[in-house]
């Protein structure tokens, strides 16, 4: 389990590199190895922080060359990196808050704007989420879901604030998912099959107002779940 104050050893040591101009974008970044060993950390915790940055397109990988700093705009991924730094102790409720906000408040949007990319993107990870098992390819494939969503809002900002969830999505869902798997009723899998197929629908049809709805009832679902107030 990767913990807080190894996540932010990790993104700290980014951010001097980033400030210091020891970092530029498309730069090679330290292997696994070596920064475990820098920071004192086992190496499982520095693959994690880099998996998630990964996602965040922080980081990619050349096979055989290793990681490289994204080419994107620096001083964005600075801000992100700052952020997660700031948030690197959240809780549950917290994160599905800001999710909550996000994703119902761009729902319209996206019903509207969403593309056949979008809509064929959605429907094979909620035919995964539907077949699989495996709790991590479930974390991956409601990620997944959940992010293309927004996306395809067309708002940028709005995609580039829920980037920032997505790094906490992945970090907090594998756990969650891996008791859905486990534990049956009150946290039922066959509920979230039918909620994520309900969104996947509800953008299809291009209908902004049951997107919102069916958004609502899985947060519901989620609070309902965790035992949180809702």
């Amino acid at each position: 389990m990767l913990s807080s104050e190894s996540y932010q050893l990790v993104i700290q040591k980014f951010l001097q590199n980033l400030r210091s101009g020891a970092l530029s974008p498309n730069d090679k970044i330290y292997s696994e190895h070596q920064l475990a060993r820098i920071l004192g950390i086992p190496r499982a915790q520095v693959r994690e922080v880099y998996a998630a940055l990964s996602v965040l397109g922080i980081l990619y990988g050349q096979q055989g060359k290793g990681t490289f700093l994204s080419g994107g705009d620096l001083a964005q991924n600075s801000n992100i990196l700052y952020l997660m730094t700031l948030t690197a102790g959240e809780r549950f409720e917290d994160v599905l808050a800001v999710r909550r906000i996000l994703e119902t408040g761009g729902a319209m949007a996206a019903a509207r704007e969403r593309t056949e990319n979008d809509i064929q993107f959605l429907q094979t990870c909620a035919e995964t989420i539907a077949v699989s098992r495996d709790p991590q390819v479930l974390t991956d494939a409601d990620t997944a879901l959940h992010a293309r969503i927004v996306q395809a809002s067309g708002n940028a900002l709005l995609h580039s604030l829920f980037q920032i969830v997505v790094g906490y999505m992945t970090r907090i869902s594998l756990n969650h998912w891996t008791q859905v798997v486990a534990q049956g009723p009150p946290v039922r899998l066959e509920d979230y099959i039918a909620q994520h197929c309900a969104l996947v629908d509800a953008i299809k049809a291009g209908d902004g107002a049951a997107l919102y709805t069916h958004l609502e009832q899985h947060f519901a679902t989620l609070e309902k779940n965790y035992g949180l107030p809702n």
